[in-house]
């Protein structure tokens, strides 16, 4: 027992003593690879280098294996990097030949090539130093039977490269989504066409087992290789693809294969679409049962029933006037603060911004042939073009609406049921403009000073039917009453309530001369379809925005790319 104890002692000091050891191990922080290809297949490469080396693992010399295939071969090797006592980048010696055997300080600010495939350098002295290494690589490019191309491994280290990108530039040859082809394996991560280079960009540390292989397929004629693969294209192809995510050549489907395809795809899809129902479904009644916990925990609806009551907020209080120093925007954000449960849609906002516009005589309501059948029409009486910045609260964002429309009806100034949507994908700015207007927060202040009014109000039009208000006959006042009829979602009872109580005021009013005019429901039908265009112009501007401008862009695979030349190690020895 007592030896079982010792051994696991010296196990976990052992551990410890060996886990900062890895951790000092050498790491390129960074490493860029520029590749020029030219018309004849042949390529000058740059590699820009940030290594922090570390003497657990680098001796005397830094290196980098290739793996070539027959043909090609790394000449004109030029690298410059740090050299000790010396501020800036360098320019090593070139040596024809390279001794591994010689010492650190032998090698300091030379270079060369062992073994005619790797290329080595000496780092000079220990910590973190920039390196700049240049060459050709002969026959890149290869001329195949249906294509020309290439399948290369450009980075393979024994050590973490914490970021690294490849970029290789055509010289004087254009390439695109129309004449190249793609692929890249060993890592996770992009390659894409960008201004007319195709850039691989791992999301992950390279090194350690993953690679940055890059397999390109250019159609004939865009090159003229001097050198002729000995393989097919489909084989060199179909040897990377092999173990790859990407969908092999060799996948010849029959008649049968599709079938039997296309129904595994309709049952996935029933049952991806059941099992969401059921997973959405799930996670709301969690999702409630969660928010309303923490209502209950928060003391939520404590605090809030004695802020109503401080307020002054009642069961059975009534209001029957329209404060005109209200704001609509601000009532909206009053309502959602001090009830319990609903709040205040967008819909029923700009409902009553509608009315109001309507019982103001900017807005008239027609009815126009559409479709082969009379239709409700909003028709701008009073078109705006501009909003003066004088103004504010309700007057603004009326005036910001009546723009709007103004702007989506046309020259004929009357706003058909599928113009507003038109109208809307291209003018995201001015439609913001009134979204981000809507969503004002009123005061505490405004809160506490108007809520219980407004909450009675709310009360009075509910229970409109009850009272005899038959004396009341100023026709602003029960346009006011419709208005806020409509913010509270409750305009249909209402105005059925006011031709009982008071049919004078259905003669009197341009309001509700419009509203007689029109179907029923207009007021909702008209809302929910600017509505509709407005959440579709900032869904389609949020989905642009989001969207790439970098170019055409695709998914590397983590495995495959077998049979490549190139990369075959390398690090600090």
């Amino acid at each position: 027992m007592r030896h079982s104890i010792s051994k696991a002692v010296v196990l976990t000091l052992l551990l410890a003593v060996l886990s900062p050891l890895n951790a000092l191990a050498s790491k390129v922080k960074n490493l860029e690879i520029d590749v020029v290809i030219y018309r004849d297949g042949n390529a000058y490469v740059e590699e820009r280098w940030d290594i922090d080396i570390d003497d657990s693992d680098a001796k005397s010399e830094w290196y980098v294996k290739h793996k070539a295939q027959p043909g090609m071969v790394i000449d004109y090797l030029l690298v410059e990097g740090y050299i000790p006592g010396k501020k800036g980048l360098q320019q090593f010696e070139t040596l024809g030949s390279w001794d591994l055997d010689a010492s650190r300080e032998e090698k300091t600010g030379k270079c060369g090539i062992h073994n005619g495939d790797e290329i080595c350098w000496g780092f000079g002295d220990y910590g973190r130093h920039q390196y700049v290494v240049r060459y050709s690589l002969s026959n890149l490019v290869q001329s195949y039977d249906t294509n020309d191309g290439f399948n290369h491994c450009f980075v393979d280290m024994n050590c973490e490269i914490e970021k690294a990108s490849v970029t290789i530039w055509p010289d004087s040859i254009d390439i695109s989504e129309a004449n190249t082809r793609r692929w890249a394996f060993g890592y996770q991560g992009n390659i894409d066409f960008v201004d007319g280079c195709v850039v691989a960009t791992p999301n992950e540390t390279i090194g350690n087992g993953k690679r940055i292989i890059v397999m390109l397929e250019f159609d004939k004629g865009l090159f003229e290789p001097a050198m002729k693969a000995s393989k097919t294209w489909a084989e060199r192809k179909q040897e990377a693809l092999d173990g790859s995510d990407f969908p092999s050549d060799d996948d010849d489907w029959d008649f049968w294969d599709y079938v039997i395809a296309f129904v595994f795809i309709i049952l996935c899809l029933i049952g991806r679409f059941l099992l969401d129902m059921l997973v959405n479904l799930l996670l709301y009644i969690l999702g409630g049962i969660l928010m309303m916990l923490w209502w209950i925990i928060s003391l939520a609806p404590l605090r809030l029933y004695y802020r109503r009551k401080r307020i002054g907020i009642a069961e059975g209080r009534y209001y029957r006037e329209v404060n005109p120093e209200w704001s609509l925007v601000e009532n909206r954000s009053l309502i959602n603060e001090l009830s319990y449960f609903s709040t205040m849609s967008d819909e029923n906002l700009l409902g009553a911004i509608i009315l109001r516009l309507i019982s103001r005589g900017d807005i008239s309501i027609v009815k126009e042939k559409w479709k082969g059948k009379l239709t409700d029409m909003m028709k701008i009486e009073r078109p705006v073009k501009h909003v003066s910045k004088e103004l504010t609260g309700d007057d603004k964002i009326c005036e910001q609406v009546l723009r709007m429309l103004t702007q989506a009806s046309g020259n004929d100034l009357i706003l058909q049921p599928k113009e507003f949507e038109k109208w809307g994908k291209s003018h995201y700015t001015t439609i913001k403009e009134i979204v981000d207007a809507q969503k004002e927060d009123a005061t505490d202040e405004y809160i506490n000073k108007n809520g219980a009014d407004v909450f009675g109000l709310k009360a009075f039009l509910k229970d409109f039917s009850l009272l005899n208000e038959r004396g009341i006959m100023e026709v602003k006042l029960w346009d006011d009453y419709m208005v806020y009829a409509q913010f509270f979602g409750i305009a249909d009872k209402v105005m059925a309530e006011m031709k009982k109580l008071n049919p004078e005021y259905m003669s009197m009013s341009n309001l509700a001369k419009n509203l007689e005019l029109a179907d029923e429901g207009f007021t909702d039908v008209w809302t929910d379809v600017i509505h509709t265009g407005v959440s579709e112009a900032i869904d389609a501007h949020d989905k642009k925005s989001s969207s790439s401008s970098s170019g055409f862009s695709s998914w590397s695979s983590s495995g495959g790319g077998g049979g490549c030349s190139g990369g075959g190690g390398g690090g600090g020895r």
